[in-house]
């Protein structure tokens, strides 16, 4: 039995219901295009802020890492799980504790790093900034198996380099850190926190034209990066050259006042120092360290600096202070080998000798390898350590174990063999070893005066005038002269060693000479 209307009810049900599904699918494909391009949008702004990040990281100043922050702080709202965003930022974080010793970078470091590693984030920062971890906590042995392990999947990136850079650098092996930066730097020559990082290295070494070369591809890369600008007047300051020469730089960083980090405040002072000391100021010298050592306490440069004008007051608390510098950094040479120096100078031969005892002992046990592969002691290749004992010791009176010393420093053939030939020359002079001392410093101050060490033609010179060789030796003595104008000597320190020689001259018998040495001389210390 039909019921009426029933077919026209089918076909009114079926045309709704249509209709109906067609709106549903409708919605429900208008909410998946604009979930799509909203994701899409997310992406693209995601993308755009990790990019600007990167750049302003790329650029290395406090103000670039807080701008590259902020970007971060941004992405995080609209992706909190994007890995390498949070690998990023733990990068930036360890930039800001290791380099700018800024509180609470540490704990924020760790942060963001164990979110990239529970994220499973497999960049380059991720790995870096745990290993930069490990040594910066000062948990070698654990750094150490990580790089290993790194290297053994076949890892590889500046920034892993830069890690193990600084672990052989507070192991002592600091032939192998010297590569191992310069691999960095050459690798992220874009960026120049690792040129700076390799600046800094040679630095402690007292390399200082290796150092500011590297602070000079820094530069290169970003001319405004204050550290490396900064440090690279210090070198300079520590090399000798005149505080004029960087005094526009200093005042150029001294007034971006908003821009410096712990850091760059002490790094800042510590020029200031130097510059001082320089001018013949030690107690300016020493308010500039106070100020850096309240930037930062464990800045070892500040330390150094304050030995050194203590050295110039001949205070006995210069020891101390050289002895705290090497404290901070022990593998850093310029602290104890320049301050042995000083302290020898200013009168303090038991003081240098314990300085070079503790630098004997840090490196006793250490290795560096050789060109054929072969592993021998780090002491054995250390020319300017031993060359630094012999003349603590030559100082001392101690002539046996001082020439003992300068033939350990002749052994290891390095890049101080001429200063000490030069070095074991001058003492064989000294004990009237004539011929033992001129074999030794003709080799360093040959006939045609190209020799580079003024100090050996002034010695070969003194040699020949105990021969009686006077026309020879006012020859030697001449290199000696012109050769030291040339490495910057003061003129009027040139003018009293060339009366000297004239009051020698008359003294032994040979005014005539005498007469011509000055009129010969003259010229090489007379004012430009």
């Amino acid at each position: 039995m039909e019921t009426p209307g029933r077919g026209d009810w089918k076909r009114r049900e079926g045309l709704g219901s249509a209709l109906a599904q067609v709106g549903v699918v409708a919605v429900l494909l208008a909410g998946g295009v604009a979930w799509y391009v909203h994701r899409g949008q997310v992406r693209q702004e995601v993308d755009a802020h990790l990019r600007t990040a990167r750049s302003a990281v790329l650029k290395g100043n406090p103000s670039d890492l807080a701008m590259a922050q902020q970007n971060l702080e941004t992405l995080f709202a609209l992706a909190p799980d994007s890995r390498d965003a949070r690998a990023l930022a733990a990068d930036l974080q360890m930039e800001l504790w290791l380099t700018h010793h800024q509180p609470g970078a540490d704990a924020k470091a760790r942060e963001q790093l164990e979110r990239a590693e529970s994220l499973g984030s497999r960049s380059g920062e991720r790995y870096g900034a745990r290993a930069l971890l490990l040594v910066g906590e000062g948990k070698t042995e654990e750094a150490s198996k990580l790089l290993e392990e790194l290297r053994s999947q076949g890892a590889n990136s500046p920034r892993l380099t830069l890690a193990q850079a600084r672990l052989l650098q507070h192991q002592g092996r600091l032939s192998e850190a010297r590569q191992a930066f310069a691999r960095a730097a050459e690798g992220a020559w874009k960026d120049p926190r690792f040129s700076t990082a390799y600046g800094e290295a040679l630095l402690d070494e007292g390399l200082f034209p290796q150092a500011v070369e590297a602070f000079g591809r820094a530069a290169t890369a970003n001319p405004d990066h204050l550290l490396s600008r900064v440090t690279s007047a210090l070198a300079q300051l520590y090399a000798g050259r005149s505080p004029d020469g960087v005094a526009a730089t200093l005042e150029e960083v001294r007034s971006r006042a908003k821009d410096l980090t712990p850091a760059l405040q002490a790094r800042m002072a510590v020029a200031q120092a130097e510059a001082a000391l320089a001018k013949g100021a030690p107690d300016e010298a020493l308010t500039h360290v106070d100020a850096a050592l309240k930037a930062w306490p464990d800045e070892h440069y500040a330390l150094f600096t304050r030995g050194r004008a203590l050295a110039a007051k001949r205070a006995p608390e210069a020891r101390q202070a050289f002895e705290a510098a090497v404290a901070k950094r022990p593998t850093a040479p310029l602290l104890t080998l320049e301050g042995a120096r000083l302290l020898q100078a200013q009168g303090d031969g038991e003081g240098a000798l314990a300085m070079l005892d503790a630098y004997e002992k840090t490196f006793h046990q250490v290795k560096t390898r050789t060109a054929d592969g072969k592993e021998v002691p780090a002491l054995d290749r250390d020319d300017r350590y031993w060359l630094a004992r012999g003349g603590v010791m030559e100082a001392a009176g101690r002539q046996d174990d001082a020439l003992a010393s300068y033939d350990k420093a002749l052994s290891a053939r390095g890049v101080g063999l001429a200063r000490a030939q030069y070095a074991k020359g001058a003492l064989l002079l000294a004990r009237k070893d004539f011929d033992g001392a001129k074999s030794l410093l003709t080799a360093v101050a040959p006939e045609t005066g190209a020799g580079s060490i003024p100090e050996a033609y002034a010695a070969l010179g003194e040699l020949l005038f105990a021969q009686g060789e006077f026309a020879a030796g006012c020859q030697q003595h001449y290199f000696s002269l012109v050769r030291a104008r040339a490495q910057g000597t003061p003129v009027d320190q040139l003018a009293t060693r060339a009366n000297d020689i004239k009051k020698r001259l008359e003294t032994s018998g040979q005014p005539a000479m005498a007469k011509a040495w000055l009129t010969e001389a003259g010229p090489l210390f007379q004012q430009p």
